[in-house]
């Protein structure tokens, strides 16, 4: 019998080595992790409440409140109570994370840039469809 790799291990590697590379392009800036968090909360210009931005990175509402606990200790994020629902609070960034957000994107977009170098439009379009229907067919076993 053959060992099999599994894609997740795969996956986890590429995804180490991206991480890696952000963090080295943006450790002039402090933000060591959570750098799609931050860009998340930025672009949603204090629109986004903790249990919307948990929903959309499909994270559980303790591990989304240590990563808001970190972002905000470094002074990129706060909360703020919504005016509409005093029980909900929406989270805002900082003049720290307005200057650190366009330099996170950039070094985002330069790395997708480069490690897809010589793979086709078309391929990454393949590549991200067959992602979407990995997803779409692990969930319904997950349920199960």
């Amino acid at each position: 019998m053959s060992l099999i790799e599994p894609i997740s291990r795969k996956l986890i590697r590429l995804g180490k080595l991206y991480q890696s590379l952000l963090a080295k392009s943006t450790e002039h800036l402090d933000v060591n992790r959570y750098h799609y968090v931050l860009s998340l909360i930025y672009h949603h210009d204090g629109q986004l409440s903790q249990k919307a931005l948990a929903e959309i990175l499909d994270k559980d509402k303790s591990a989304m409140v240590s990563i808001i606990n970190l972002l905000t200790a470094k002074g990129f994020v706060y909360r703020e109570n919504n005016p509409n629902d005093r029980r909900e609070q929406l989270l805002k960034v900082t003049e720290k994370a307005k200057l650190a957000v366009p330099q996170i994107v950039a070094s985002i977009k330069n790395i997708n840039t480069d490690i897809t170098r010589g793979i086709s439009d078309d391929d990454m379009k393949v590549f991200e469809r067959v992602l979407l229907q990995m997803q779409n067919n692990i969930k319904p076993l997950i349920t199960t």
